[in-house]
């Protein structure tokens, strides 16, 4: 269904940004604040910037949306509220949120506040978009990697608002699914800190060094009818560390481009290449693509070479800045003033349906020179630096009647004042109290549990997941292992799979690292598997898969992965509350993990090389060929970076995703007893994905004697991950 209205949704790193966004006709502006936002090295703005900010838009009837997409550490949560308060009660429209404790909290906090579930909550499906309605969210800014066809089926389906980006850079990863900067160099792009590895070369199996990790910069203009007629409510650009010039230049062709087509969508679509010359010079990389709306992934998505800008016209350049930088937009006004001996002077302003009048001094006959219409008229008209300018201003006289200026000053001042007062109460939205008002304490919110998770009285149990079939059979060897987890993948590719489970150990069921509509096909399967009475229960790797389970009436036992992110006490809290054991994640150290209550069954991963991201594109496929073979088993391509280090990519070509390892595993071995004795967790995990039948064999042995006589680790390289270290 087309839709009469799209939002053009434009970023602002600081101020200046700011202001070109609305100069050039954005109808929303997203901005990080000082806290809890997704780009830790822009500008960002001071709580009173945001205010003002605020003010400024809902006079234009415009609309501001906070950037709280971060994974919020629990030292951290405590400020929320206070950072939040003063912003709600000056009308901010929306936030934008990572954080399933963040949302709970805010939800239940700020009763009349909208929550955008941000890209970074890795949202594929129609499954995920339903689960966070029921937690309050309005609107989905769905993963990049998505199609029209899912977009348009998450719309039609939850009746949410959907946010999609239309221009600017692409990560190469699922957004909120990248370890990559993280796990390399602690710059986490969980925390807006990531540092880009995926830029940089890297040499192939053919020994070619190129930037298969790269991609295009998105570009959409040509395809934008097919965006709208879609049915996605907001568009989108990327860009919050760019300048005031780029998001005046590519939102003003946007807008224009937008308009053109809404006004009469019949009418041929077509883009001028002047304007295509215009955004292809304002900062853009090397090339362009319309990103994965119309395609699953590509190797001309890709840029292969290296990836750089392509610089800006000066002459573009010095256009946008006279166009939009120099001078800010104005409201006009209507004006009607009335000044005659004896009465007070009165001043009415008229700005749509928004009109004031006000009432000033007395004036009084004139001794020498009365005032004119012209002197009455050039007093009033000076409105310096507010956001109106006199479009008709009628002024009514006696011709005897004198006034000090400073009288006339004060009487257009307060107009001014009234009239935004009453202009802001029209745009702004309104508030209820928040709770935080009504005399509550301001720590974060606590949930009770209302589903199986409550604490186990069984700690530190040794558990294996495997990813392959020569892995459970390594399992099956070992009787001191009694809980594995089965990638549920292996049963679809043909292999006797459920013939290797034994009796004897405890089965949980792996559900996909993606879930999309070109995987619903296996639900099915998925769903015979649980009720086959081989598995004790199933583990999720995202809020689709979660929702999945609600939908079919699934009663069993459900755990999380550690991609189900549980950075808090809160989101540790409402977690458990819907399922029997969190996964805690990769990226907290031990103090941040220590800090968490032991009220609830929490799991460990102790070994496992650690996915690095997770994405839609094929390594393969750009570099080689695509296999498209659902059951193979060898899918292996291998990348090696400036320092020599060989990263493992696996091509899962079910759900066709790709997976890119660590080069080397993530070990606990020489913290294993320290853990083991702590005994705070309900499982201690080892995680088998690229390893062989040998390897696995090799680690579970050394983990079920540790503590005995001293051996050496297998890996002759490991990491400990940020188990020492954590991010910022």
């Amino acid at each position: 269904m087309r839709r009469q209205r799209v939002e053009l949704l434009a970023p602002a790193g600081n101020f200046a940004c700011f202001q070109a966004a609305m100069n050039a006709g954005a109808d929303a502006v997203y901005l990080g604040g000082e806290q809890y936002g997704a780009r830790a090295y822009a500008g960002n703005f001071s709580t009173e910037e945001i205010v003002s900010a605020l003010h400024i838009a809902h006079m234009f009837e415009r609309k501001i949306y906070l950037t709280v997409n971060t994974l919020v550490k629990e030292s951290e949560f405590g400020n929320l509220i206070p950072y939040i308060t003063p912003l709600y009660e000056a009308g901010l429209d929306g936030v934008i949120v990572q954080d399933i404790g963040v949302l709970r909290c805010l939800q239940e906090r700020f009763p009349d506040l909208a929550l955008h579930a941000s890209t970074q909550m890795t949202i594929t499906g129609a499954y995920g978009a339903a689960y966070l309605k029921k937690l309050g969210v309005c609107r989905v800014v769905p993963a990049r990697e998505l199609s029209l066809v899912e977009i348009r089926e998450i719309r039609e389906q939850t009746h949410l608002e959907i946010e999609c980006f239309i221009h600017g850079a692409m990560c190469y990863a699922y957004s909120g699914q990248c370890l990559f900067s993280s796990i390399l160099g602690g710059r986490s792009g969980n925390r807006g800190r990531c540092a880009g590895p995926c830029r940089l070369p890297y040499t192939d199996q053919e020994g070619r060094t190129q930037y298969p990790l790269s991609l295009k910069d998105m570009y959409t203009l040509p395809i934008l009818p097919e965006l709208i007629q879609a049915g996605i409510d907001s568009f989108k650009i990327e860009g919050r560390m760019k300048s005031p010039e780029y998001v005046a230049g590519v939102t003003s062709i946007y807008r224009k481009y937008i308009d053109l087509y809404l006004e009469n969508p019949k009418k041929g679509y077509k883009v001028n290449p002047e304007d295509e010359q215009i955004i292809r010079q304002l900062y853009i990389r090397s090339d362009t693509c319309s990103g994965y709306y119309q395609r699953h992934n590509d190797r001309s998505m890709v840029t292969l070479r290296e990836p750089g800008y392509s610089g800006s016209s000066p002459e573009v350049i010095k256009d946008i800045q006279e166009q939009y930088i120099s001078r800010n937009i104005h409201l006009p006004i209507t004006g009607y003033a009335r000044i005659c001996v004896g009465e007070p002077a009165q001043l009415t302003l008229i700005c749509g349906s928004a009109s004031v009048t006000v009432a000033g001094e007395t004036a009084s006959q004139a001794r020498n020179k009365p005032l004119s219409q012209a002197d009455i008229s050039q007093k009033l008209d000076r409105l310096g630096d507010t956001c109106f300018w006199f479009s008709e201003l009628t002024v009514d006289t006696d011709g005897v009647s004198f006034m000090p200026v400073k009288a006339l000053n004060e009487l257009r001042r307060t107009a001014v004042s009234q009239l935004e007062e009453a202009l802001l109460k029209q745009n702004r939205p309104t508030r209820r109290r928040s709770v935080v008002d009504s005399g509550e304490e301001s720590s974060p919110v606590r949930h009770e549990a209302v589903g199986q998770g409550a604490r186990s009285e069984n700690i530190n149990i040794l558990c294996v997941l495997v990813t392959t079939y020569e892995q459970l059979l390594a399992v099956s060897y070992f009787p001191q292992i009694h809980s594995v987890y089965v990638d549920a993948d292996l049963f679809l590719r043909g292999v006797t799979a459920q013939k290797a489970l034994l009796p004897d150990k405890e089965y949980i069921l792996v559900l996909p690292h993606i879930l999309r509509k070109r995987s619903y096909q296996y639900l099915s399967s998925y769903e015979k598997l649980l009720n086959s009475g081989c598995f004790a229960g199933v583990m999720v790797r995202n809020f689709e898969e979660l929702e999945w389970l609600c939908e079919i009436g699934f009663t069993g036992r459900i755990e999380s992965d550690y991609t189900v992110y549980a950075w808090n006490q809160p989101s540790l809290t409402f977690l458990s509350g819907q399922l029997d054991c969190v996964t805690l994640p990769l990226e907290l150290n031990r103090k941040e993990l220590d800090r968490f209550s032991t009220d609830y069954n929490t799991s460990l991963v102790l070994y496992g090389y650690i996915p690095l991201m997770y994405s839609a594109n094929c390594v393969r496929k750009t570099l080689d060929h695509c296999i498209n073979d659902a059951a193979a088993t060898n899918t292996k391509y291998h990348l090696t970076d400036r320092y020599h280090n060989i990263f493992t990519v696996v091509q899962n070509c079910i759900h066709c995703y790709n997976i890119l390892y660590n080069t080397v595993p993530l070990s606990l071995h020489g913290r294993f007893e320290e853990i083991r004795n702590k005994g705070g967790y309900h499982k201690l995990r080892l995680d088998f994905s690229i390893e062989s039948k040998t390897q696995t064999s090799a680690i579970i042995e050394y983990y079920l004697s540790a503590g005995n006589e001293p051996r050496t680790f297998p890996c002759k390289e490991f990491t400990n991950g940020h188990y020492k270290r954590g991010v910022e």
